[in-house]
């Protein structure tokens, strides 16, 4: 689990799909956490105009953003848990192929890893009225997970020449250790995938490809 600027982890999560597409590789799960806070945007956030009409940005002033390549709202980070799957959909068509399946799964097994933490999570469903708006956690989607009334885990994705991109955030609860929760995710997944999740160590020329372009990803400093 790598603890840096959300520029570099949004960097390394771009390096990753732009290398799935070039050479068919195995599916990548990465997890990670922001070192201090960021807020995130999606792809539709194209300018200062646009990050405006965010709530979350409005409050949080003093808080640099950075842009995701993936979709969905504003993220405010820090006391999160994070984690990006990188998968070509051919490798899983029943789970993968569909933006709604995928997500549902994914959000499957993040379910089970809450639920191994004591935790009773539950799904928002398209019966429940659910508004849009600007930011992840305040407008909830279909699939995402609840937790004591208030959403605590959702996602955003990214789909290109048949690569999966998905980038989820899982608020911490208190009490719960963030490695625990990982440990838990991996379990889930493998759970609702069928797969077995190996430890793997990045290539430090990713990092280095990563940090040189991490300055593409800022979109406000402080």
């Amino acid at each position: 689990m790598i603890s840096a600027p959300m520029p570099l982890q949004m960097a390394l999560d771009e390096f990753l799909f732009a290398s799935q597409k070039k050479v068919p590789q195995s599916p990548s799960l990465r997890f990670y956490v922001s070192s201090v806070p960021w807020i995130s945007a999606g792809y539709s956030f194209r300018d200062l105009a646009a990050l405006s009409k965010s709530g979350l940005i409005t409050k949080n002033s003093q808080v640099p953003v950075c842009r995701r390549v993936t979709g969905g709202g504003c993220v405010l980070h820090g006391r999160d848990l994070i984690f990006s799957l990188v998968a070509r959909m051919s490798t899983d068509p029943e789970r993968l192929g569909a933006v709604q399946s995928s997500y549902a799964k994914i959000h499957e097994g993040v379910r089970i890893a809450l639920q191994g933490c004591g935790l009773d999570s539950k799904f928002y469903s398209s019966q429940d009225i659910l508004p849009k708006g600007s930011d992840c956690f305040d407008f909830p989607v279909e699939s995402d997970l609840s937790w004591k009334g208030k959403k605590i885990a959702g996602g955003a994705q990214k789909r290109s020449e048949g690569i999966l991109l998905h980038h989820e955030s899982v608020l911490v609860p208190p009490g719960i250790e963030t490695k625990q929760l990982m440990r838990r995710v991996c379990r889930g997944m493998e759970q609702v995938f069928g797969i077995a999740v190996l430890d793997a160590v990045l290539d430090p020329e990713v990092y280095f490809q990563a940090e040189k372009s991490s300055k593409n990803t800022l979109f406000r400093s402080t």
